[in-house]
């Protein structure tokens, strides 16, 4: 018997880190594969989600047809996306345009740093850097193209979604064989989606409402290409904890470039961090409340993680894959503790459907 007790939990271990070490490494091997089918999901939850609200919309007391909601908030979806990309690429022509007086102003503040700190070089530093600066802004340029190329992968996987939805109970009812167990399946779904709803719901207006009021901001400060910065700001924000520093970082380094004042730099800072703290610690703390219920630890533990395996995207999806795992974990005794583990108070009765 102690035999048998000191076998059984080593086995276990070793048969989890070897099942995390596949995990991890099929995410590494086939990375180009998933993240277009990842994007593809995400897009086809913010499609059904628009046709949710579509469908509310009545034309002598009935709602249009399913396909024609599909369509349209395809549409919806998908033209909005083509227009964010037109603001991003317009915007960086205009940056690439007015390199030259920006690198100028770069260089003229850092001769009056130089003179104040007694230290040489910095100024020729930067001049010597342009080419490698210019190289980077080629790359960065390369990278966007390759996104949108891949975008018309995602199209296709979201159009076959699309048609395959209306099929999904009738497949789950033949591959489980059983409806209690296929409803179980449907059941660990809603609650993914739920939880999926309101907080992409909830980040998505506050992470405009950041964007939006940030642009006004900077508008009112001078800042040229407000539009792109308040973009990337309204992206970055649905990163968690490192998302709201690195997007108020963008503004306010592009303002020393763009007037070589600290000054004007300064209030930069506080006009933007200023929109951050309230809609970040005032707004969607009250709007959020409690709804993942995920260790904060988890949730920085499953940034780097995604971050590392995944780069921006990972990291854009940590919070949503950590709270879905949270809720599959949830459904099973012998993960339970998995997820209790990866909650914020161990509280998971709300997560199954045990009284």
């Amino acid at each position: 018997m102690l035999e048998k007790k000191s076998i059984n939990p080593t086995l276990k271990t070793a048969a989890v880190l070897i099942s995390l070490g596949g995990i991890v490494t099929i995410f590494l091997f086939f990375k180009n594969f998933l993240q277009p089918l990842v994007i593809a999901l995400l897009f086809w939850f913010i499609i059904i989600e628009v046709r949710g609200g579509l469908s509310k919309i009545k034309i002598k007391k009935k709602s249009l047809p399913r396909v024609v909601l599909t369509i349209l908030s395809t549409g919806i979806v998908f033209f909005s996306f083509y227009v964010s990309i037109n603001i991003i690429i317009i915007n960086i022509n205009k940056l690439t345009a007015n390199f030259e007086l920006y690198s100028t102003n770069l260089v003229a503040l850092l001769e009056k740093i130089e003179t104040l700190i007694g230290v040489g070089s910095l100024g020729e530093s930067i001049e010597n850097q342009k080419g490698a600066l210019m190289t980077s802004a080629a790359n960065a340029a390369s990278s966007l193209a390759t996104f949108i190329g891949r975008l018309f992968l995602v199209f296709f996987y979201v159009l076959f979604i699309l048609l395959e939805e209306t099929k999904i109970n009738k497949k789950l009812d033949k591959m489980y064989g059983s409806a209690n167990k296929s409803n179980k399946v449907i059941k660990t779904w809603a609650k993914i989606h739920d939880l999926l709803h309101d907080y992409l719901t909830i980040k998505l207006l506050t992470s405009f409402l950041t964007g939006f009021l940030s642009f006004f901001v900077l508008l009112y400060l001078g800042i040229e290409l407000p539009a792109l910065w308040a973009f990337i700001i309204f992206i970055l924000n649905f990163i968690p904890s490192v998302g709201s520093i690195i997007a108020t970082s963008f503004p306010v380094l592009f303002s020393i470039v763009q007037y070589a004042d600290v000054k004007q730099t300064i209030s930069v800072l506080v006009g933007v961090l200023a929109v951050q703290i309230l809609i970040g610690n005032v707004v969607e703390p009250k709007l959020m409340g409690n709804k993942l219920n995920l260790s904060p630890l988890v949730v920085v533990i499953g940034l780097v993680f995604w971050g590392s395996i995944w780069g921006i995207m990972g990291m854009l999806l940590s919070v949503p894959i950590m709270a879905s795992l949270m809720i599959i974990f949830s459904q099973f005794p012998n993960t339970r503790n998995t997820a209790i583990f990866l909650s914020q108070n161990g509280e998971i009765e709300g997560l199954t459907d045990e009284k």
